[in-house]
């Protein structure tokens, strides 16, 4: 850290000085230097107030005030940074566009055989989502260590509540028993109930516990909120060039005791408008991350299929049609048996509400299955 405050301290108006100081807020909190932090998250909001990493800074002061013990500050600050961060009204709309292109370029050859292979599928689709009320828990994410702990605690303390307030339940549920729909009889009887427990230990114990367990969840941060796909629509464009050659017996006739096979496959249209879609989007105003549901295209899609060959008849079981045909096909099938565009999480860049970025996925499988989907998204409020 003093490589980055002597920099600081030479270079205040470098081009690469607010990413020093905010890198040496965050060494500073690494290394528990906790109030130096908060010094430095000062220094970079005074001189960077809209700089790259604001987001950052923001929730870092949280970290550090809590890991002070500054909670009622730390309650504070996260607070204000949700409020300026995360709550957007239940039901607000959103857009999620997504462009995936999946590329599959390759040669496979050996003593006999071979088979080359150029695949080009893209796939356009801007999916409307809409706001559900922030929560405590993510939905597009497990809980985390310390919020599943926090969740056992809490239940713990409502288990203990709940013993402690089983004599005051008793007696309520006997006098429900005794004076049934009789408001003068259970006035009467709770009167004496109350009367009875007045004063016990028990009792004050009980309403404590229970009033210390209505601080701790009113004092919980509020991180998560969640964007649900409503509809959908896109375009796909379909290109792929496939040629084998092999040396099945049944070639040995032909002039190169080789038979060549190549099946082009092309095609383009609009996906269905569905109301509905598995796109979804989660911000996580605590990590200043956004986690993001892809759509996909929920039907076939039409493209048409042309084989030339010159393998004799015999070759296959099922005659090869001639001439172009109709097919139908998934746009991409994951090799795994996962998804083939999967949930990814990525920081904030600057305020929420419009990101964008671009995610690469290789696929593990095989010939023209193992190439590269490459997902363009961007995701903005309305």
């Amino acid at each position: 850290h003093d490589v980055l405050a002597r920099f600081d301290g030479a270079f205040p108006e470098h081009e690469l000085a607010a990413g020093a100081l905010s890198l040496h807020a965050s060494t500073l909190h690494q290394l528990e230097r906790f109030e130096d932090s908060l010094d430095r998250c000062a220094a970079y909001r005074d001189r960077f107030p809209e700089g790259d990493d604001r987001v950052e800074i923001a929730f870092l002061v949280g970290e550090n005030e809590f890991l002070l013990r500054r909670y009622d500050d730390a309650v504070e600050t996260y607070r204000g940074f949700l409020r300026a961060h995360a709550d957007a009204p239940q039901g607000a709309r959103a857009t999620l566009t997504m462009d995936f292109t999946y590329q599959a370029t390759g040669r496979r050859a050996d003593k006999y055989d071979s088979r080359e292979w150029k695949v080009l599928r893209t796939l356009h689709i801007d999916a409307v989502v809409t706001a559900r009320q922030p929560a405590l828990l993510a939905m597009l994410k497990p809980p985390e260590a310390e919020q599943t702990a926090q969740l056992k605690r809490q239940a713990a303390e409502a288990n203990r509540i709940t013993q402690q307030a089983a004599p005051m339940m008793a007696g309520a549920e006997a006098i429900m028993a005794k004076c049934g729909d009789d408001d003068k009889c259970l006035e009467r009887e709770a009167m004496k109930l109350g009367q009875a427990m007045a004063g016990q230990p028990q009792v004050a114990a009980t309403a404590k516990a229970m009033e210390r367990f209505a601080d701790n969840q009113a004092a919980q941060v509020i991180r998560y909120q969640a964007w649900i796909g409503q509809s959908q629509s896109g375009s796909y464009r379909i290109d792929e060039n496939l040629r084998i050659v092999h040396a099945d017996p049944i070639c040995m006739r032909l002039p190169t005791a080789r038979c060549t096979r190549v099946e082009t496959r092309t095609g383009e249209g609009r996906l269905k408008p569905s109301e509905g879609s598995v796109a979804a989007v989660e911000l996580d105003a605590g990590k200043a991350t956004l986690t993001i549901n892809p759509p996909i295209a929920p039907e076939l899609l039409a493209y048409t299929e042309t084989v030339v060959t010159d393998e004799p008849e015999g070759t296959h079981s099922v005659p090869t049609p001639r001439g172009p045909q109709p097919r139908q096909g998934l746009f991409l099938k994951s090799p795994s048996g996962g998804p083939a565009a999967p949930a990814f999480t990525v920081p904030l860049k600057g305020g929420w509400r419009s990101q964008s970025g671009v995610q690469t996925v290789p696929l593990d499988g095989r010939d023209e299955a193992s190439g590269t989907l490459t997902m363009k998204w961007r995701f903005q409020v309305q």
